[in-house]
């Protein structure tokens, strides 16, 4: 057997068992793409498919080319191959389906051309192939093409010629539609349409059924009718009788308000001129679209929709009337995203038929051609290897030298489904794709006339993407350019059974690469994942993006270009910073920046200089340089999310891997708020997690995770309203209704699902207590004890009282509960019944023994106004504040009077009144707490405690508004003051250096060994420097932790400068104290946690 034999074999055994291991593209992306780096870039117009399912669709591919000269001309003659090939290709295959019956394991209707050019005689000629080959019906197609364009070039060039110089400024604002108003150039175009119309009348069909479809479905989308209330009406009646409207800029709009017939007058800016016409036309473009689309059956009129298509192609070339169509259409779909893109990419394909015709009278026009060709490229019979019908997998790997594999390879390769598949499609009728048949052709032809090596043009036009094999052949021969590759591996794909001996070379490259490709698969420690075979058709396939080039941007001109006009005084470089640009006079090359080892402006190659700024930007961000990164971990190696073992199965629903379906289980509870599964998370699934974590702190058996549980619990409203917490009338109540539900959670099969489908339905109260009456009867039996939460809500509770879900009720029962208790225990009853008004100080005490009640036991915090007023900022742990509130209500339950209370507290002297009625608070003072404001020199350590801890609490309070004429706040400071910002370095401040404050002094006010006291006797120390040196016995070196040089000011942080003030003699005061009780606020929260300042309020 001859070489060329033994290479069609082998590679037939290749790409036989590289389909068989993988349906779709694995990780072999990298691996083309490694390749690919030798190519040169493409320019020119960008070539897209506007069917991929995923990404939206570009409509870049419509617009005028920006290229110039002869890269204008390369754009148009590929913007011409990918034509021809997509109009040959003529039909639209049908997606695939799930069903494995009826998967196409080839590319079916797909075509590819190649252009050989005769300069000396003018004339070029178009080679055309196609997978299964060119049929009557495209011969025909191509005969009559050829006719048309070589009628335009043999009788009317010269009326052309004068045309295209009369109007290219127009084409290059309008495009060939809106610059075609009348004359031989608009027949030529409409003929060259009509031919190519008519040939494409089956993908004619596929995308109107699509786009009536998308509309039969939208006409099913109500929308909710608007309610009749006062405030529609009055937007509905300012709707109708508004006719002008002027916008920021100062220009007066007018607006029609009667039907389409009727003229509208808008004033038109200077600067931004307008063509009624232009305007009109999406008005009129969007009335046909809903014309001939909407009627209701899928048969569309032909002559309208070839007018259409020919307006829609003058808008989608418009970066300004392209908007405004798709917002009319997104309106007709009622915003459904899925239909308006099923509409938009079917019209859009629609529309290329039409831009198909311009292209090619484009071509015949501005190219200096003057005889255009078609020729069919000769059928080819496919290889088949003798004896090699009825070989397994393991059989032919073995004839390639793989016999020794790992175990989970050798089970991959004997299951019987995959192996009985690839027996059959081994025996199955191959086909040699399109480009293969070209390049094998074009390589015979110039070997055989050898002036025509530098007359073909080196790209193939295709009209789909290239599979894999097609593609890495393409590489290997080195010559041709193509769209790229999806990475579809094709079962049927074959080689030639006649093949060129001077084309061997080609073949072993080829070879060499299929067998790098087999040897890195195998070389995985598993087999790849099932997934479904990618079919080769226009609804999954995708040429988008394929032009590798910027995409374009209108009205905005690119920094990288703004840059290389203003040259190097347009950037800015440093010491810590390294900027360059393209060099103009020297391509390849780029100018060097900036940097530490200043280079002042070096011409270096363009690769290193990113190098050298990359490494620059890493080294600065503290991370190794490109050549000193650790190698990289498989990506293609899943772990378990859970066990972060290695994973052989994953989600139904995404893609999250799993070792077991055990490790899914355990860690659904969490997985569930991630997962793409329909319907959840709901209501329950959030009730589940809170009810678990409720429970985890009640658990720790201290009054701290009690405190933390009733937080928790009650700071979602939603939960609250939906599963009766809000019913509960103390904190017992609450602790009874979350021991209940967890009772519940794990003695009910699902019960996730039962709970959420009892809650929708609205019987959930009735679920509830027929399993409590269940677990009463349970208990009876077995003779046990019955739980507390049971009889709780059996005995205790009502169906009236205690409605699930109560969604309806806007205050609290603990709240309620809270508020009574406190007017009793204060003996504020006989004032309240009687229209007595609260003062300031008095509402001061009864917020605070409203929270501190013991049915809800909301200690206050620093999120509490109550934290600086009643001294609870002096304690160093929850145990103190909770002990400081029990002597709170000691007070109260003794002879002192509410009026006592008040009068102590305007006074500073709530200690002494403690002690008159025999409240013993030495415990506390001993530990350092007073039951007072701090004094000023203190104040401040507290205000920005308050101020850093609101700012980066993530909830809305006080110091987010901005409050006009405060002097103890600088101009749009709202969180820290004025005195605060001088001392501990916030003033001049950038807003980076502003963040690493905050942050810093957050993890400085939670560590154990801070206290306010020190650190304000550091800040009124006659020594600037004493505040940094308390920092630093905290926070080790902070300066150089806090510092960045890329980021801050050499000066940061600034924590010596104070604030000065001077007396009324003209004294300075080196320690100046501003007052400011702007910080006396609570913290906005959900109703739950925050009724405090309501009720509050209720009572003043």
């Amino acid at each position: 057997m001859d070489e060329l034999s033994l290479l069609q074999k082998e590679i037939s055994d290749l790409t036989n068992i590289l389909s068989f291991i993988t349906k779709t593209a694995i990780d072999l992306e990298g691996q083309v793409n490694r390749l690919h780096i030798s190519e040169p870039p493409r320019s020119g117009s960008r070539e897209l498919d506007l069917e991929k399912e995923g990404p939206d669709v570009d409509e870049a591919e419509f617009e005028v080319p920006v290229a110039s000269g002869g890269a204008e001309i390369d754009a148009m003659k590929r913007k011409t191959l990918d034509r021809l090939a997509e109009v040959l290709a003529r039909f639209k295959t049908i997606k695939s389906t799930r069903i494995k019956k009826e998967r196409n394991s080839d590319a079916k209707h797909v075509a590819s051309v190649i252009m050989v050019e005769d300069t000396e005689a003018k004339s070029v000629t178009f080679l055309c192939s196609k997978n299964e080959g060119l049929d009557t019906v495209d011969m025909r197609f191509l005969k009559k093409l050829e006719e048309l364009l070589q009628n335009i070039l043999n009788g009317k060039r010269t009326l052309f010629l004068l045309w295209t110089k009369t109007v290219f400024s127009t084409i290059s604002n309008n495009g060939w539609a809106g610059s075609c108003s009348g004359g031989g150039q608009t027949e030529s175009v409409d003929q060259v349409y009509d031919t190519i119309f008519d040939h494409l009348q089956s993908r004619v069909k596929y995308y109107s059924t699509m786009i009536c479809g998308a509309i039969r479905k939208a006409k099913g989308i109500s929308e909710l009718p608007k309610m009749l209330t006062s405030p529609n009406l009055q937007q509905e009646f300012l709707r109708v009788t508004s006719r002008e409207w002027q916008d920021n800029h100062g220009l007066h709009f007018n607006f029609r308000l009667g039907g389409i017939g009727e003229e509208s007058i808008s004033d038109k800016a200077v600067d931004c001129l307008s063509d009624l016409e232009e305007e009109t036309l999406v008005q009129e473009v969007y009335s046909e679209f809903r014309y001939i689309f909407g009627n209701g059956v899928n048969q569309v009129p032909q002559i309208p929709t070839k007018n259409l298509l020919k307006k829609v192609y003058r808008i989608v070339r418009h970066p300004r009337q392209r908007p405004a169509l798709k917002g009319l259409l997104r309106q007709a779909f009622h915003d459904n995203k899925r239909l308006f893109k099923q509409a938009w990419t079917s019209l859009l394909y629609l529309t290329r038929i039409f831009f198909a015709a311009v292209t090619f009278v484009d071509f015949a026009t501005k190219l200096n051609f003057t005889c255009i060709r078609f020729q069919q490229v000769p059928a080819v019979e496919a290889f088949r290897p003798q004896n090699s019908d009825s070989r397994c997998p393991t059989e032919v790997l073995e004839s390639l030298g793989h016999s020794s594999l790992p175990q989970n390879w050798r089970d991959f390769f004997q299951i019987p489904e995959k192996v009985a598949d690839f027996i059959t499609l081994s025996r199955s009728t191959r086909t040699v794709h399109g480009e293969i048949q070209l390049i094998i052709y074009t390589e015979d032809l110039m070997h055989a006339h050898e002036n025509l090596t530098g007359k073909v043009f080196p790209y193939i036009g295709c009209s789909r993407k290239c599979c894999f094999f097609c593609e890495l052949f393409r590489i290997g021969h080195g010559t041709f350019q193509a769209r790229g590759t999806h990475l579809t591996l094709f079962p049927l794909w074959a080689l030639p059974h006649t093949f060129p001996l001077q084309s061997l070379q080609v073949l072993r490259q080829f070879s060499i690469l299929l067998r790098d490709n087999l040897r890195g698969i195998l070389n995985m420690p598993y087999p790849p994942p099932r997934r479904d075979l990618l079919q080769q058709s226009s609804a999954a396939l995708s040429t988008a993006q394929t032009v590798q080039r910027e995409a374009p941007i209108f009205s905005t001109m690119s920094q990288t270009m703004t840059r290389m006009m203003l040259g190097p005084g347009g950037v800015s470089a440093s010491e810590h910073q390294i900027e360059f640009l393209p060099s103009l006079e020297e391509p390849g090359y780029a100018i060097l920046m900036g940097g530490p080892e200043r280079r002042g402006v070096a011409s270096v190659p363009i690769e290193e200089a990113e190098i050298f700024k990359t490494n620059h930007e890493r080294r600065t961000s503290a991370l190794e340089k490109m050549d000193e990164m650790p190698p990289t971990e498989c990506l293609s190696r899943k772990l378990c999310r859970y066990c972060r073992k290695i994973a052989t199965y994953k989600c139904s629903a995404c893609w999250t891997y799993y070792c077991s379906k055990t490790c899914q289980k355990r860690h659904w509870m969490h997985h569930v708020f991630t997962c793409r599964v329909p319907g959840r998370p709901n209501d329950a699934d959030f009730l589940k997690r809170a009810i678990r974590i409720a429970t985890r702190d009640i658990n720790a058996k201290n009054q701290e995770g009690l405190n933390k549980a009733m937080l928790y619990l009650l700071a979602d409203d939603h939960i609250c309203s939906s599963f009766g917490f809000n019913n509960c009338k103390t904190a017992l109540e609450v602790l009874d209704l979350t021991c209940l539900y967890g009772t519940m959670f794990s003695k009910i099969g699902h019960a996730v699902s039962v709970l959420q489908k009892h809650l929708e339905s609205g019987s959930l109260r009735k679920f509830v207590e027929q399993f409590c009456q269940f677990e009463r009867h349970l208990a009876q039996i077995t003779n046990s004890d019955e739980c507390p939460c049971v009889t709780w809500f059996l005995d205790c509770l009502s169906p009236e009282s205690f409605i699930i879900p109560n969604r309806d009720k806007a205050t609290y029962d603990i709240w309620v509960t809270a508020m009574a208790d406190t007017i009793e225990s204060l003996g504020l009853t006989y004032r309240l019944e009687n229209g007595y008004k609260l003062n300031e100080s008095q509402v001061d005490v009864f917020s605070l023994y409203l929270a501190i009640q013991p049915n809800i036991r909301l200690i206050p915090d620093i999120y509490s106004s109550s934290w600086l007023k009643f001294g609870f900022c002096y304690c160093k742990s929850f145990s103190q504040r909770a002990e400081l509130a029990r002597q709170y209500l000691l007070l109260a339950s003794s002879n002192a009077t509410f009026d006592d209370i008040v009068s102590a507290y305007e006074k500073s002297s709530l200690a002494d009144l403690m002690r008159t009625h025999g409240v013993d608070i030495s415990k506390l003072e001993i530990q350092g707490v007073r039951l007072h404001r701090p004094p000023p020199c203190e104040y401040s350590v507290y205000r920005l405690m308050i101020g850093v801890e609101h700012a980066l609490s993530g909830r809305f309070c006080s110091c987010f508004r901005v409050y006009a004429g405060r002097d103890c706040h600088a101009y749009s400071e709202t969180h820290i003051d004025r005195e605060s910002g001088t001392n501990f370095g916030f003033h001049l401040a950038s807003s980076w250096e502003r963040w690493q404050l905050l942050n810093f002094y957050k993890h400085l006010f939670h560590l154990p060994g801070f206290d306010p006291r020190c650190m304000a006797e550091a800040t009124e120390d006659l020594d600037p420097g004493k505040l940094e040196i308390y920092l630093d016995t905290l926070v080790p070196d902070m300066r150089r932790k806090i510092f960045d040089r890329n980021r801050t000011n050499i000066m940061f942080p600034r924590l010596k400068n104070r604030l000065r003030g001077s007396a009324a003699g003209g004294q300075n005061i080196p320690h100046f104290h501003l007052p400011c009780d702007c910080k006396e606020h609570d913290v906005i929260g959900p109703s739950g946690i925050s009724r405090l300042r309501l009720h509050a309020n209720i009572i003043s």
